[in-house]
């Protein structure tokens, strides 16, 4: 993993798929940015919500960080995503099929002391909606 406890934390608690142990990991007023969308959560119940209807979306999900680059309280870790995407059933398409997704980003992490204040996650859209399309 990378050379901070706290960080190994986070995506232990990302690849188990828990939302309660990742929220935890974050101040009370912590934030995520989810850079690709532009949307922020911030604070536990934000937090937590979101992660649960990300792993739903994609649940088999797993993050593998490969580059960790330190600066200061800030950590940026380069790492690849991989996961089947289950689409909702419509009226067009009632038993859609999975799809698998594979995706490389980078989350900026800002930590204050052993809490993380903020993650922002960077990742390409458009590679991202071309494999659930």
């Amino acid at each position: 993993m990378t050379d901070c406890p706290l960080i190994d934390a986070f995506y232990a608690a990302y690849n188990r798929h828990d939302a309660e142990a990742a929220t935890r990991l974050y101040a009370t007023e912590g934030r995520h940015d989810e850079i690709a969308m532009g949307k922020s959560r911030t604070g536990h119940e934000a937090l937590r919500d979101g992660l649960t209807g990300f792993f739903n979306m994609l649940p088999d999900v797993t993050w593998t960080p490969h580059q960790t680059v330190r600066s200061a309280d800030h950590i940026a870790v380069f790492y690849h995503m991989t996961g089947t995407f289950t689409p909702r059933p419509s009226d067009k398409a009632p038993d859609p099929a999975p799809k698998p997704v594979a995706l490389d980003g980078m989350h900026l992490f800002q930590r204050a002391g052993d809490e993380i204040m903020r993650t922002q996650d960077y990742w390409d859209k458009d590679a991202f909606l071309a494999q659930i399309g």
